[in-house]
């Protein structure tokens, strides 16, 4: 069965970023269903309450006249205990705003939506905070997407003058490439905090064990070059405190290096530089020299 598809818009007071967007998509053949905006309480915000109610007029009877299709269409304000947040300035504010995302994009991933985010409207935070979200819940399916349009443009469509341009005014999506987590076990009664600790354990787990891989199968030899590098040296330097020689501390740094790439599992094309193994082993290498158990 194919997947639903929602579009997620953050949004300020230029409505016409979610149409242009949602055009966009449309016509790359994307089958969104359902369009959910999320912003600041509009209360005492002109701006924002009219960005709100144009938006509202496109979808009106969840009909998207634009594309006459039916598509629904809601508004939805960050919390704070139950309470819309009008800003997001404090601690608490920026909890509230996590959680909050965190429970509206984790309940479409939950219900099996491939989610597209629309990062270019509304408050620069909330943006980085919807993306931090994302993160932690989209897999390879699900698409982040910024808004390009020429100035020229952007200066005839402000604030919803026009909600709609043809596809040949020079606005185009531009996909943001981020690295994510994958979907995680959705939890309603989880904050994201709780969430972000969770998954920073868990990654912190499978590196140590990708380390301890690359450990037990290196010789001593090899695991006192490994130390060396771990400290920072340069292969030069590590042959002068190890007393060998360039050519036998780059062997076995080849070998080590391997050893990581097979460890790490690394595509055979991407090459790996003596710098990863200070990244990776420093901490647990300064752990066995406490322990003295670096031969």
């Amino acid at each position: 069965m194919d997947k639903k598809h929602v579009l997620i818009a953050t949004l300020g007071g230029q409505p016409q970023i979610v149409t242009f967007t949602l055009d966009l998509l449309l016509a790359k053949g994307f089958p969104i269903s359902e369009v959910v905006v999320v912003h600041p309480a509009t209360r005492g915000d002109l701006r924002l309450s009219r960005a709100c109610k144009l938006l509202a007029s496109e979808f009106s009877g969840n009909y998207y006249r634009a594309a006459q299709k039916t598509i629904s269409f809601s508004s939805q304000a960050l919390e704070l205990n139950g309470q819309p947040i009008e800003d997001i300035q404090t601690d608490p504010q920026i909890d509230a705003s996590l959680n909050f995302l965190q429970r509206l994009l984790g309940d479409y991933k939950h219900r099996g939506y491939v989610i597209h985010l629309s990062v270019s409207g509304g408050r620069r935070l909330m943006t980085l905070l919807a993306i931090s979200v994302a993160i932690f819940n989209f897999d390879h399916h699900d698409h982040i997407w910024h808004l390009y349009t020429p100035r020229e443009v952007q200066k005839q469509v402000d604030e919803g003058r026009q909600m709609h341009i043809p596809p040949d005014t020079g606005h185009r999506l531009i996909e943001v490439l981020l690295p994510t987590l994958g979907s995680y076990l959705y939890s309603p009664s989880l904050s994201f905090r709780a969430i972000y600790e969770q998954q920073r354990q868990q990654a912190a787990a499978e590196d140590e064990r990708r380390r301890r891989a690359v450990l037990r199968q290196a010789t001593p030899a090899q695991r006192r070059v490994l130390h060396a590098f771990a400290r920072g040296l340069r292969p030069k330097q590590v042959a002068e405190e190890l007393h060998l020689s360039e050519a036998t501390v780059h062997s076995h740094k080849t070998v080590l290096l391997s050893l990581c790439h097979q460890a790490w599992e690394l595509p055979e094309q991407d090459s790996l530089h003596y710098h990863f193994l200070r990244e990776k082993f420093a901490q647990i290498v300064e752990q066995e020299q406490d322990n003295d158990t670096i031969p």
